[in-house]
């Protein structure tokens, strides 16, 4: 069933500063969302919608976009504006800038939202403080004319499309990735610079060869570099929110400069890259920070391979340094970690994103690079990694949050990225279309089907990994735009290899 966006008409917030060593991104209008004690609930004025249309609705979803970093977990609670009825509650833990959350409404939560506003404001922390130290937290969320209507938040409601028949499951499918689509193809997708956005920019870069006659992805493409680009400066916040401009916080803000070498191979901001790279490599050349890690297989190996490949070739044994590198820190026979630690503590072992990572690293770097002797054995130990990967798929066709535990869950986010490499790798003939292949369609219907919401956000995702392993294995899963970004990256290259149609109409 499809679902209609109600805009709330305005927001009224406590007065209470931004805090002033962070910057939330452009000039996008926030609004606090705070404990009573601090001064009061967050109002969202009721949608201006006909009486008819209130009254259809049946049930609906409260959409709203985190705009801070918040180091911990709170519980936010959405009451009637009015009468002050319990419409719902979100658990909102460890987020990031940008990432949504939904709430579900039942019909009469739906109506009441609807009627009257929505009244917002977090729970008491607990008395101990073991959440926040430094006192009752604030919650930033995107709101008021200034943010983008992407970011502002909505109701969506159910039930106003005049269907008189559920969709089949196949039509219900195709409606989700077309929505993905549209969603991966404007602002709206717009993640924290680095990693997170990284795998939007090549998904939408990846769109624009996939499909050159529609132009939504290349504009999309063009309006994200303006926002971290403009007037050729580097623009944009860390992951703690503070300023970063004109410099990179680590090794995971290098990510984007992939692409902007496929664009632009000339510009000479990519030796802002190359200087980080060279500043943060380690006795035998390994780019990391403090940890080695897999996300570095991505992140700099990739990024650097498209620099060499496009501008500078005395970048290519340096990329393949970081595979290597990392091929032997952090893999132990069948097992493969995200991080070394220097103290040699290996964590995160099996997790599905440090597969996602590794995996998709080894993979788009090599393609980068083209065949050569140097790259014989590097592919070897991707199909390596991809056959351990197979291997450990849960039931579904998908993979759990740690390979190999089902009782950890299903995580779509590292299973989008696992799928999109096994697909580039059979694109690139190195894996087999009936086995690789096959897996990544196989995930691309179970991810398509089961878990993309009707405005086509990847659900089903756990938080990014600030809040350590115990998070991880908690069965906590959210929204994901970097999700989506992966899930953008295998349904294109799922469309070169000719085995899903085109899903990008309007």
């Amino acid at each position: 069933m499809a679902s209609t966006t109600a805009e709330f008409s305005g927001v009224r917030a406590p007065d209470i500063p931004f805090p002033a060593d962070k910057r939330t991104p452009l000039d996008w209008s926030v609004a606090p969302v705070a404990t009573h004690s601090q001064g009061g609930p967050t109002l969202l004025e009721p949608p201006p919608l006909e009486p008819p249309l209130r009254a259809a609705a049946a049930t609906g979803r409260l959409r709203l976009f985190v705009a801070c970093d918040l180091r911990g977990a709170v519980r936010l609670h959405a009451h009637s504006a009015k009468t002050h009825h319990r419409l719902t509650t979100y658990d909102i833990r460890y987020p990031d800038c940008h990432q949504p959350y939904d709430a579900p409404l039942d019909r009469d939560a739906t109506r009441l939202a609807l009627a009257e506003g929505v009244s917002l404001s977090l729970g008491e922390p607990p008395p101990d403080g073991s959440d926040f130290t430094d006192g009752p937290p604030t919650l930033w969320i995107f709101a008021g004319p200034k943010a983008p209507p992407e970011r502002r938040p909505v109701l969506l409601l159910d039930g106003l499309d005049g269907a008189t028949s559920a969709p089949t499951p196949a039509a219900e499918a195709a409606d989700r990735v077309a929505a993905l689509y549209r969603t991966l193809t404007g602002i709206g997708s717009l993640q924290p610079f680095g990693w997170m956005e990284g795998c939007v920019l090549d998904a939408l870069y990846d769109l624009t060869v996939t499909f050159p006659g529609d132009g939504r992805a290349r504009t999309a493409l063009a309006d994200h570099l303006a926002v971290y680009f403009p007037d050729g400066t580097l623009r944009y916040e860390d992951p703690r929110g503070r300023p970063a401009d004109n410099r990179l916080y680590g090794i995971e803000a290098t990510l984007p400069y992939a692409i902007l070498a496929k664009l632009a191979p000339l510009d000479p901001a990519r030796e802002r890259a190359v200087e980080a790279w060279r500043v943060r490599a380690d006795d035998e050349g390994c780019v990391k920070d403090a940890p080695t890690t897999a996300e570095g297989s991505y992140t700099v190996a990739y990024p650097m391979a498209a620099i060499a490949a496009t501008a500078d070739p005395s970048l290519r044994e340096p990329a393949l340094r970081q595979l290597r590198l990392r091929r032997a820190r952090l893999c132990t026979g069948d097992d493969l970690h995200l991080r070394l630690l220097p103290d040699g503590t290996h964590l995160y072992r099996n997790w599905a994103r440090a597969y996602a990572w590794y995996l998709l690293g080894l993979v788009r770097t090599l393609t980068e690079l083209g065949e050569g002797a140097d790259t014989a054995g590097l592919w070897d130990e991707a199909r390596r990694v991809a056959a351990l990967a197979l291997s450990r798929r849960n039931a579904s066709g998908i993979w759990d949050s740690y390979l190999g535990e089902p009782e950890t869950g299903a995580e779509t986010c590292g299973s989008a990225g696992i799928a999109a490499a096994l697909a580039l790798g059979t694109e690139q003939g190195q894996f087999e279309a009936r086995r690789e292949g096959a897996a990544a369609l196989r995930a691309w219907e179970v991810l398509a089907g089961d878990h993309l919401t009707e405005d086509g956000w990847l659900s089903g995702g756990s938080p990014s990994n600030k809040g350590g392993e115990e998070l991880q294995r908690s069965g906590y899963r959210m929204l994901s735009g970097v999700g989506n970004g992966l899930m953008g990256q295998l349904g294109a290259a799922l469309v070169r290899l000719g085995t899903v149609k085109d899903w990008t109409r309007p």
